[in-house]
């Protein structure tokens, strides 16, 4: 059976860090807002990982289910750090951010096509989870 404890709570602890250093660019750069929900963002993402790192020996999923619930969620991780770091550098109106306002199209299309990436890929790698969480740990 694969192990996929490590390599996942190491991209946990990488984004903990990254979420450090985007919290540096909450004080610094322009557009505090956004960089802060990047930061924020960026810290759970970490959390999540870690703790998807520390439940993976309890999940009742074969290799090929495990490596995909790994391979979907650090792509998801880092695809959604990708479109926070974007929205971020260039202030793009989100829902919650600026409600009514409708982002401008050429860099709204980017920001959606990531979130075509991270949409399916985070919702794959959670339903794993969740799938590999039934009946009894294995022996």
């Amino acid at each position: 059976m694969i192990s996929i404890r490590r390599p996942l709570l190491r991209q946990g602890f990488t984004f903990l860090f990254i979420s450090l250093l985007l919290g540096l660019a909450t004080a610094t750069l322009p557009h505090p807002e956004k960089w802060l929900a990047a930061h924020v963002t960026s810290l759970l993402t970490g959390i999540v990982l870690s703790v998807f790192g520390l439940a993976s020996g309890e999940l009742r999923l074969t290799a090929g289910q495990l490596k995909a619930a790994y391979i979907c969620g650090v792509t998801g991780a880092y695809a959604g750090l990708a479109g926070n770091v974007y929205g971020a550098l260039l202030d793009l109106p989100g829902p919650a951010s600026n409600p009514g306002v409708a982002p401008p199209m050429p860099q709204a299309a980017v920001f959606f096509a990531i979130l075509a990436i991270v949409i399916p890929t985070i919702v794959t790698a959670f339903g794993l989870a969740l799938y590999g969480m039934r009946g009894n740990a294995p022996e």
